[in-house]
């Protein structure tokens, strides 16, 4: 009886550490802090007022504009270093080591900002979803996908559904390393007129 009680006993230990294998094994990856970085990062690229990240300087250049004067260019310049700082105190957290300046140099960081402000626009995010890149053989990419509402000054609203390519560093896999924007979902070119 002493044999078969201590053969159920290593039988009972090996099946709790095979238990325990299989649920290590089969654990899955928590990306709740990076989808709430990617939200963060495209609702600041989207969203128009949102944090006031958009309001530009406007520069008069032509042949008969005045040069502008050294107080005029230092002004420029702290507005540049006070934007920067703005957007990394908004987004910066979001980036991977070194990557937020990356970002920050990309065309479309406020492109969307400035379709919505020169058109009079109101633009909110009123969806976020992520997908994985079936189409790169890379484990660390994939997609954001947003719903931007767009509302002018008369109430009138249109939807377009926009995907975001997102690469979120293999170290950190909370924080991004790039985003680049996959289809706009049509939102440029319905206002670039200015419509």
């Amino acid at each position: 009886m002493n044999n078969r009680k201590r053969n159920l006993y290593i039988l009972s230990v090996m099946v709790i550490i095979l238990i325990a294998a299989l649920m290590t094994a089969c654990k899955t990856e928590d990306i709740t802090k990076r989808a709430e970085n990617e939200e963060k990062l495209l609702k600041a690229m989207t969203e128009y007022p949102g944090n006031s990240l958009y309001d530009p300087a406007e520069t008069v250049i032509g042949l008969d504009a005045p040069e502008p004067t050294e107080e005029e260019l230092a002004e420029a310049e702290q507005r540049a270093t006070e934007e920067k700082e703005a957007w990394q105190k908004a987004v910066g957290g979001c980036f991977a080591d070194g990557m937020f300046d990356t970002f920050y140099k990309e065309w479309f960081r406020t492109e969307y900002l400035g379709v919505a402000q020169a058109n009079g626009l109101e633009t909110v995010v009123t969806s976020f979803g992520i997908e994985d890149d079936a189409s790169q053989d890379s484990d660390n990419i994939e997609h954001a996908l947003i719903t931007v509402i767009a509302t002018d000054k008369d109430g009138a609203a249109k939807s377009f559904d926009m995907d975001w390519q997102i690469i979120f560093d293999k170290d950190d896999t909370d924080l991004i390393q790039k985003v680049e924007l996959t289809d706009d979902g049509g939102l440029y070119e319905a206002y670039q007129d200015g419509e």
